[in-house]
């Protein structure tokens, strides 16, 4: 299928290449990059802390700020992790269905290629979002994130989430639970409820629309191009008019066999939550962090596949989390980026940010952590440049402290050191 339309539409940049991939969106929220050569995802903030939950349901309150992804996973992303984790194409995690025809996943499993390449995104399904994957190969991807992106595969079984050796059967996966210190993670049913429904207007006030486009109203099923309001999800009102024919893309009541049901994360555009997320209400239904019943963890949103029943705030669905389905995908969530150059996380950049950095510098680290201010994993000259750019702000919590000419006092040990060990950089 053709995305111009899309790409026209809603200023979508995207960027495809050998080792990344960066979508851009000038008009939805903000655009957090991560490290040069790595995956980048588009982030909003879901403030409001502390908001009352829905009177009708009991979800979504939430008591800080978070992140939420503008849009679920989709294929190219995930074929960045799956080359980066298995570059044999081993798939000894079993990370991808080998089961199901890569015109239905959207993703091909290459044996002939070369290592690192093993895992290609199909044409044209590059943007579309991934499915087939269970609620452990989502918390796997978000542990790859949460440990910086590593062609590794030890990078995939502990971070966001401890899977400790292997994926878990039913009986002991309810043990697993989100590190307080995790970065990036599957959004717990709260936060995704929050996300989806809550009216941001309304600031700490338990105010829900019944639908994750910002309405009470039950949305169109269309194609995009026709109706960039519309929701991708399955409604057939008996009136050939050209809405609400069967499946959104098709138009038709007929299962789809020559189209492909999914259309590329964020085409209905107009269909945009209150918090700036999009397809919550369509595409595919998501999984959360959330356990609902025994070891079965949750799951939200409608589906190409799915009638009406699953779109409104008051449904919800569960699965066991091993299981895949043609239906079913996920989105991440993440913590409010530090204040650059706190690194303490104090919410204030003083001296004692200064001393971590001292006591790390040129010393390798998960990048984005301790002193690592630019993520690239080194603590360095350019950390201490940051940190000084910043000394003395604060968030609003807390009480800033001065600049100081202390610390570049301090700093001056940092410099010669530098200088002594690296005559080359253009620094002596």
């Amino acid at each position: 299928m053709s995305t111009h339309w899309f790409d026209a539409a809603r200023t979508l940049s995207t960027c495809l290449g050998a080792a990344s991939l960066c979508v851009a969106t000038p008009a939805f929220g903000d655009v957090f990059n991560m490290p040069a050569g790595l995956t980048s995802l588009e982030f909003v903030t879901v403030g409001n802390a502390g908001n009352a939950a829905d009177s009708a349901t009991g979800f979504g309150a939430v008591g800080y700020e978070y992140r939420i992804a503008t849009t679920e996973v989709t294929n190219a992303q995930y074929v960045e992790f799956l080359n980066a984790v298995d570059p044999s194409g081993a798939n000894t995690l079993d990370l991808f269905s080998t089961d199901v025809v890569p015109s239905v996943t959207g993703i091909q499993l290459k044996t002939a290629n070369p290592a690192g390449a093993k895992y290609v995104a199909l044409s044209e399904r590059e943007n579309t979002p991934v499915n087939y994957v269970s609620w452990y190969d989502a918390i796997r991807f978000t542990n790859w994130l949460h440990n910086g992106q590593p062609s590794s595969s030890m990078s995939t079984e502990s971070g966001a989430y401890d899977i400790d050796g292997g994926t878990p059967s039913p009986s002991n996966g309810a043990d697993i639970t989100r590190d307080p210190k995790a970065r990036y993670f599957i959004p717990t049913e709260d936060e995704w409820y929050k996300a989806a429904y809550h009216d941001s207007s309304s600031g700490l006030a338990g105010v829900y629309f019944l639908h994750a486009t910002g309405s009470n109203l039950f949305p169109i099923s269309d194609q995009p191009e026709d109706s960039p309001g519309a929701v991708n999800y399955f409604f057939d009102d008996g009136v050939a008019n050209g809405i609400n024919d069967g499946y959104a893309v098709s138009g038709s009541t007929d299962f789809p066999q020559n189209t492909h049901p999914l259309t590329p994360v964020g085409a209905y555009f107009q269909a945009i939550s209150p918090y700036g997320t999009l397809d919550q209400a369509g595409n595919l239904i998501e999984w959360n962090e959330t356990i609902t019943v025994g070891e079965m963890r949750g799951r939200r949103g409608g589906a190409w596949n799915a009638d009406s029943t699953l779109l409104p705030s008051t449904q919800r669905s569960t699965s066991d989390p091993n299981s895949n389905n043609g239906d079913v995908g996920f989105r991440v969530a993440a913590i409010i980026p530090p204040l650059p150059g706190d690194a303490n996380g104090d919410g204030v950049v003083d001296l004692l940010d200064f001393d971590i950095l001292a006591q790390t510098y040129l010393t390798s680290v998960p990048p984005g952590t301790g002193a690592d201010f630019n993520g690239n994993g080194v603590v360095e000259l350019l950390d201490f440049d940051i940190l000084a750019q910043n000394f003395g702000a604060s968030s609003p919590a807390t009480v800033p402290e001065p600049a100081s000419a202390a610390l570049l006092a301090l700093a001056w040990p940092l410099v010669t050191r530098r200088r002594r060990r690296s005559p080359s950089r253009g620094l002596g």
